[in-house]
């Protein structure tokens, strides 16, 4: 048992998600056990193990990784704003169109049951095709919607429009998982990932702040027609920034060298020359680069490619042999794998009662009927500000924290990491979650001064920004070969549970009150985040259980 995870019988050290990360600086280790291996300056190993090809990502230069990481963290931003952009006014955008409130709040739950829709084509066509063509479709179509959304006259054209947003929005939820998977290495990951969610909370938050004042004093319409500016230029920067990341690489294990494997015939005869292990280690690596499918070629004859080849919208060959339609029931099979359901469940409930706050807090303070009787300008700074702060404190801790803790367990564990070592920053989400839902129960129904609400506002915020960071790292590490549909199926079911509460949740505030509406959605965030602790005690078996199944990765 490595640090409270139970031990695989089955598989042992080879369960997809474990590897030797960093025996140099591990308890218990007298001497490096595996110096073959690539490693950082300050001995960390690499997982996963780059190739010697100048055009593998993990190899890229770093302007080339910034520069795509500064875009689609970019990208985030935008279309975190395009969900909740005009969450804020709803009271009075409604009645410009001539709707009820409850009605336009609807709009948002069409939007996201779009987005859960099409994520099950997205993420097979990302391994297929690549990650770039996704993208470049997807802004296109944020683009087409924003203008679109700008010119609607009535309730039925914003909502189609808002439709045609919501499969653009697609790529961003759940490729960026991927294509960090694919740039970094598995101890960078936690930052980047905070950099990503911060950007994502930074576009819900923010736009908040602005457009509260826009439509309180300009008109709703504005909003769009920015956001629409903004689209066009990420569009133009994903053409200039974001080449192909998809790669197929050979997987070396980190910890084969652990597996004990009875001698060959050439270990118990040590005559051989060296020119015949090199011809063994030579045919152990054809034997790696067969079985991924690639063409067996020295990587380091490779030409890097030409600036004008890595801005083709289509590399011109296909990532896997895998049919398309077959690749679309993965993320219906992986929904079977308790790290896939852990995840959903987390993060689909914590993301969802984010969303049901954000659609009813225009109604919370903006009518009389709740005692605040607010404009849509200070809602707009009360659901922003504080929020936005807390998002920004929340992922510049969460994210060099959580890869410090992985690294630190590791060293513990003999140098050997387990994704589950991520699952330590559910802690303080489970704190923060819990006195920010309670807290903004109770002194919204007590209608206290606004700095109350606001405070647990930010709370929330804070809680859950490091609680997303947690539930990304760990399902990235625990299926690293499948990332694209394993976040494909944790953000459908997000979706779908948002649309439905887009439905129930303004009739659920009216019906019950917002004490004892938010008093249960914090007894239910305190229940999901205990399921916590069963996923991390039996994580390994739960990977070694899926990779032992193979109709769920069929």
């Amino acid at each position: 048992m490595g640090l409270g995870i139970l031990e695989d019988k089955h598989l042992g050290v080879d369960v997809p998600g474990t590897c030797l990360l960093d025996d140099l600086h591990a308890a218990h280790h007298a001497e490096p056990s595996s110096t073959h291996l690539k490693r950082t300056k300050d001995g960390i190993i690499l997982v996963p193990q780059p190739s010697d090809s100048p055009n593998d990502p993990l190899n890229w230069p770093t302007w080339r990784k910034l520069s795509l990481m500064i875009t689609i963290t970019y990208g985030a931003g935008v279309v975190g704003a395009f969900g909740p952009i005009i969450g804020v006014g709803l009271v009075q955008v409604a009645q410009n169109l001539d709707t009820t409130v409850n009605s336009l709040s609807q709009i948002t739950g069409d939007l996201v049951l779009a987005i859960g829709l099409v994520l099950i084509l997205t993420a097979p066509a990302s391994v297929v095709w690549g990650r770039r063509p996704i993208f470049l479709v997807g802004n296109a179509l944020l683009l087409a919607s924003s203008i679109w959304s700008a010119a609607s006259k009535d309730l039925g054209s914003l909502t189609a429009s808002r439709v045609i947003g919501g499969l653009g929005m697609a790529p961003i939820e759940c490729l960026v998982e991927a294509t960090i998977a694919d740039l970094f290495f598995v101890h960078e990951r936690g930052t980047w990932i905070a950099i990503w969610s911060f950007a994502l909370l930074a576009g819900i938050y923010g736009v908040n702040i602005v457009n509260g004042y826009l439509i309180q004093d300009v008109s709703w319409r504005v909003c769009f027609w920015i956001e629409a500016g903004l689209c066009a230029v990420l569009f133009v920067l994903t053409i200039l920034f974001v080449p192909e990341t998809a790669y197929n690489r050979p997987q070396i294990d980190t910890l084969a060298h652990e597996t004990p494997i009875p001698p060959s015939p050439q270990q118990l005869h040590p005559s051989n020359s060296p020119t015949d292990e090199k011809r063994s280690e030579k045919a152990s690596y054809d034997a790696q680069v067969i079985e991924s499918g690639l063409p067996a070629k020295n990587a380091t004859d490779e030409k890097p490619l030409t600036t004008w080849q890595l801005m083709r919208p289509y590399a011109g060959h296909t990532f896997s042999d895998e049919s398309f339609w077959r690749l679309s029931l993965r993320p219906f099979t992986l929904l079977c794998s308790p790290i896939v359901a852990w995840g959903a469940l987390v993060y689909g409930t914590t993301s969802g009662w984010i969303v049901a706050l954000s659609v009813s807090i225009s109604l919370l303070l903006s009518t009389p009927q709740f005692g605040y009787n607010m404009k849509a300008g200070p809602v707009g700074l009360i659901s922003g500000v504080g929020p936005l702060i807390a998002a920004i404190l929340g992922n510049a801790i969460a994210g060099p924290l959580s890869d410090y803790v992985a690294k630190l367990m590791a060293r513990r564990n003999k140098g050997i990491y387990e994704p589950e070592f991520r699952l330590v920053m559910i802690i303080p989400m489970f704190i923060f979650d819990t006195m920010g839902w309670f807290g903004w129960a109770i002194s919204a129904h007590l209608l206290d001064p606004w700095i109350g609400p606001a405070f647990f506002y930010s709370i929330i915020s804070f809680g859950h920004s490091v609680g997303s960071i947690a539930v990304v790292s760990y399902v990235v590490d625990a299926h690293p070969n499948y990332a694209p549909e394993s976040f494909a199926a944790v953000n459908a079911c997000k979706n779908l549970f948002i649309f439905g509460l887009t439905y129930y949740v303004i009739p659920w505030i009216e019906s019950q009150g917002v004490l004892k509406c938010f008093i249960t959605i914090g007894g239910l965030v305190i229940w999901v985040c205990i399921m916590t602790i069963p996923m991390y005690i039996y994580g390994k078996r739960a990977r070694s259980w899926v990779h032992r199944t193979p109709w769920m990765l069929a």
